[in-house]
C-alpha cells in the first residue's frame, strides 16, 4: 500500500504492477468514476492487489500532479454500486474503511487499496462472462486472460470449493 500524504509522495509516483492512477474528473470536472476502473479492479485482485489513486493528472513525464476531485462522495457512490452489482464485477472484495478520501492542499483524491483474492474467490472479472473479462497486472498494464488461462482458473476455484465442503 502506498501511503499519500504530500505533494512530494504524488510527483515520485509511478503506475506498477501495484500503483493505478486517473483522472476521475468526468465531463463537468467535479468528479466521475473512470469507466476502465473496472479492469484495474479485476486485474489487481488476480493478481497482488494495489492501490488506485482517483485524482491525478498524469504529466507528459509520466508523473503525476493532484487535480482533485470535487465531489468525491459521489464517485465513491459510483464505485460501491459497481462493486454491487453483478453486471459490473462478479465480487466486491474492498472492505468500506479501504477506500479514503486524501486531502493535500485543499484538493481531494480517493485512494481504493484493492486486495489480493483468495484462490477460491479467483477469477474477478467484469460484466457477466470470466472468459471475455479476467485481467491480471503485468507492470503498469491490465492484461486480458485468455479462455485457457480462466478456464484453469475456474477449475482450480471448483476444486478448492469441493474440498471445503
Amino acid at each position: 500500500m502506498v501511503s499519500i500524504v504530500t505533494l512530494e509522495d504524488i510527483a515520485t509516483l509511478r503506475e506498477s504492477s501495484e500503483v493505478e492512477c486517473k483522472l476521475a474528473q468526468g465531463r463537468d470536472g467535479k468528479g466521475q468514476l473512470p469507466d476502465d476502473i473496472w479492469e484495474s479492479y479485476s486485474a489487481f485482485a488476480n493478481t497482488d492487489g494495489g492501490d488506485i489513486l482517483l485524482g491525478l493528472k498524469e504529466l507528459d513525464d509520466e508523473t503525476y500532479q493532484l487535480a482533485g476531485i470535487e465531489n468525491t462522495e459521489k464517485v465513491i457512490d459510483e464505485l460501491w454500486q459497481g462493486l454491487n452489482n453483478k453486471t459490473v464485477t462478479n465480487m466486491n472484495l474492498i472492505p468500506k474503511n479501504w477506500i479514503k478520501v486524501v486531502t493535500i492542499m485543499g484538493k481531494n483524491m480517493i485512494h481504493i487499496l484493492v486486495p489480493k483474492a483468495p484462490p477460491e474467490q479467483k477469477p474477478i472479472y467484469i460484466k457477466t462472462d470470466p472468459l471475455k473479462g479476467t485481467y491480471v497486472r503485468l507492470g503498469s498494464a491490465d492484461m486480458q486472460q485468455d479462455a485457457i488461462t480462466v478456464s484453469r482458473l475456474l477449475a482450480e476455484q471448483k476444486k478448492i470449493l469441493e474440498a471445503q465442503s
